[in-house]
């Protein structure tokens, strides 16, 4: 039984080292892997120093055979830098014109409403009206039929008129006449579905059935 219990021991020793053998060539074997594959890396990514350099090397730096090489990660300085070059080459290369671009003009062109807004017979002076300013507004437009309001001046609407008369002939000017007649100082009025016949200055809001607004002028 004692021999028995010796040659036990003996194989438990033998597969311990034969273990430790084994774990040995597997690390070595690893370590070997990770060297080619860091070299691998630094051929293709990293800058190869002379020999020459080698003393200067940073302690962050991985020694090979032919030399030291710098794997020491850009400073933000360093890219902000390089970033400046880049786009500096690029603009230079642009011609002029293309740089600079051409110059908008500052000043463009405004629209305003008419406040409050005036009709008027052929006397009155077209424009933005204005409390200080009485003019008729000549940029009318129906929110009801959303046409645009024509006007005749030194003309008056036939009381004949009704809407299936402006709905069938608008904007038909050379129809529309049909239903005029003369009348020295009056502006004749109209849209699809509204007309009226003004002789004197008049704010539109005391005209309730009329659905006009101001459609903005140009300034």
């Amino acid at each position: 039984m004692p021999f028995a219990r010796n040659s036990y021991s003996e194989q438990r020793r033998s597969c311990t080292r034969l273990l430790n053998v084994y774990r040995t060539v597997d690390e070595q074997r690893m370590a070997d892997d990770l060297d080619d594959l860091l070299d691998e890396v630094e051929a293709k990514f990293c800058r190869t120093a002379p020999k020459g350099d080698r003393m200067s090397a940073q302690s962050g730096d991985r020694r090979t055979k032919d030399g030291v090489t710098s794997c020491r990660r850009p400073e933000k300085d360093d890219l902000d830098d390089l970033l400046e070059d880049i786009l500096d080459d690029d603009d230079s290369s642009m011609p002029q014109a293309i740089r600079t671009g051409p110059k908008l003009s500052v000043a463009q062109s405004s629209k305003r409403k008419c406040c409050p807004v005036f009709l008027g017979g052929s006397a009155i002076g077209h424009g933005i009206g204005t409390s200080n300013s009485q003019r008729a507004c000549n940029q009318l437009r129906c929110t009801s039929c959303d046409f645009r309001i024509v006007t005749f001046d030194d003309l008056e609407w036939d009381p004949s008129c009704d809407y299936l008369f402006f709905r069938n002939n608008m904007p038909d000017c050379d129809k529309l006449r049909g239903k005029l007649k003369y009348k020295r100082g009056a502006r004749a009025y109209a849209c699809q579905c509204s007309w009226h016949s003004a002789f004197s200055l008049m704010d539109l809001r005391d005209q309730q059935q009329l659905k006009w607004v101001c459609g903005k002028h140009e300034t």
